[in-house]
């Protein structure tokens, strides 16, 4: 079986703030309803919650994570998200996740929702 995509649900305290984040700070863009980002696949659709209680990210593990296809892409995608003006929950580093080595970053959205992007290292 061959995944085609994935989109990420988040509920969000205000959807208007939150799509102009994610077109803002993270270059996405709006179609049909689902903020994309093409260099990295990143798939979000943003819901209104009713009640703010409803809006519960993780509190240490990414909400979304978006595998880039390498190092220079990774490394365009956080420069060009410190220049936004994101909020960074960590800057590029180097761990290993389930045996594999990867280098990643993490930005927290107004909601504070864990939006996390990495790439394999090669060995």
């Amino acid at each position: 079986m061959h995944l085609m995509s994935s989109v990420s649900v988040l509920l969000v305290s205000d959807i208007e703030l939150s799509r102009l984040f994610y077109h803002t700070v993270l270059s996405c863009e709006d179609i049909d309803g689902i903020l994309f980002r093409e260099d990295c696949g990143l798939s979000i659709k943003l819901v209104q919650a009713e009640k703010i209680e409803d809006v519960k990210p993780n509190r240490n593990l990414w909400n979304v994570f978006s595998y880039v296809e390498d190092e220079e892409r990774l490394d365009t995608i956080f420069k060009e998200a410190k220049l936004h003006g994101a909020l960074f929950a960590y800057y590029p580093k180097e761990s290993v996740i389930e045996g594999e080595r990867l280098r990643e970053f993490a930005i927290r959205d107004l909601d504070g929702y864990l939006i996390g992007f990495g790439t394999s290292i090669n060995q």
